[in-house]
């Protein structure tokens, strides 16, 4: 039997398919990245999308959620209330660790699964890559970053949270510095995005032409 992700992604057999992992600290710009090498003709898959779909009920997964961390992550519709649940288990690394590795392997199948096509070049946004493990199962690993003042001014303004629920989430995230050590290549996102794009342009150039060999 099968206890850890650790140990389920061991048993993954590969595929052929082009897969290029991208992270970065919260808020960072992966998503801004991701769309633009969408628009140069990637297929970018979210796995915070993802995340998302693999608990919209019925789900089993939601189910195993409750019954961990208890009926009150529900909103009364019967839904994942994201924000408690992060709040609740984000001051506990233990609890952290028991959400990982509910949900990890599910989203971790589904992207392989939606990653199949070895014709394509897939970005695979997701923040925990390294955390996770994921970046093994990469061909190749994209690492965005951005400074902390803005890290923190976007994501107050993007997706309504405090800076001190920000910074609880960066805490349990390796650090940037870290990340950029198992980085294959480094997009600053401190700039204008015009220069972001000119960076991700030229990345898949690269990318094109390591995929056409």
């Amino acid at each position: 039997m099968i206890h850890t992700f650790k140990e389920y992604i061991i048993y993954y057999i590969r595929g052929e398919s082009m897969r290029i992992g991208v992270t970065g600290i919260y808020a960072s710009g992966k998503g801004t990245v991701c769309s633009m090498f969408e628009q140069l003709g990637a297929i970018v898959i979210d796995t915070d999308i993802i995340a998302r779909e693999i608990v919209t009920p019925p789900s089993p997964l939601l189910d195993t959620l409750v019954q961990t961390f208890g009926s009150d992550i529900l909103n009364p519709d019967g839904t994942l209330n994201r924000r408690y649940l992060a709040n609740k288990v984000f001051a506990d690394k233990t609890l952290v660790n028991k959400l990982n590795e509910i949900t990890h392997p599910a989203i971790f199948n589904e992207v392989m699964r939606q990653s199949d096509d070895k014709t394509n070049i897939y970005m695979i946004n997701t923040p925990l890559l390294f955390e996770t493990e994921f970046y093994k199962y990469m061909d190749k690993n994209i690492v965005v970053i951005a400074n902390t003042e803005q890290v923190l001014k976007r994501g107050v303004n993007r997706d309504g949270i405090t800076e001190k629920e920000i910074k609880a989430r960066l805490n349990h995230q390796i650090s940037l510095k870290e990340k950029m050590k198992f980085a294959d290549y480094i997009i600053d996102n401190s700039g204008s995005l015009e220069n972001t794009k000119k960076q991700v342009e030229e990345l898949w150039k690269t990318l094109i032409l390591m995929k056409g060999q």
